[in-house]
């Protein structure tokens, strides 16, 4: 299977309880194409990436985050140039509010959140070589 594509830039990302009927919600309902959608090693669906127009979302299964006001919002920012683990030791530095540390996913990635000044998530991931 072909690596799944992320867009450039910022891509928002939405926290939902579950992955497929929100998915199938934005297909069957909203007019979304699928770009991918993305299983754990068990098999739960845990991302799925859909499209509108050129417009990219991202669903994100987090049920802990679903529930709160305006769904837990958050951005996912993908880094193809710098360096992942300098760039986050120097948000260390600076005294940046890291909410999850950075770590290796299983799906790929390696990546951090950081909970800015105005108490807004942001993740920052980048693809790691395999």
């Amino acid at each position: 299977m072909e690596a799944p594509q992320f867009p450039k830039g910022i891509l928002p990302v939405l926290p939902v309880a579950n992955i497929d009927e929100t998915a199938d919600y934005y297909m069957n309902s909203l007019q979304f194409q699928e770009n991918f959608r993305q299983k754990s090693p068990e098999g739960q669906s845990v991302n799925a990436q859909l499209t509108l127009e050129g417009s990219t979302l991202m669903i994100n299964l987090n049920p802990d985050k679903a529930p709160l006001e305006g769904g837990g919002v958050y951005l996912w920012v993908r880094l193809y140039e710098k360096n992942i683990d300098e760039y986050y030791n120097s948000l260390v530095e600076a005294g940046v509010n890291i909410a999850d540390p950075i770590k290796d996913q299983f799906w790929g990635d390696r990546s951090f959140t950081i909970q800015d000044r105005n108490n807004f998530f942001i993740a920052f991931n980048q693809m790691i070589a395999k």
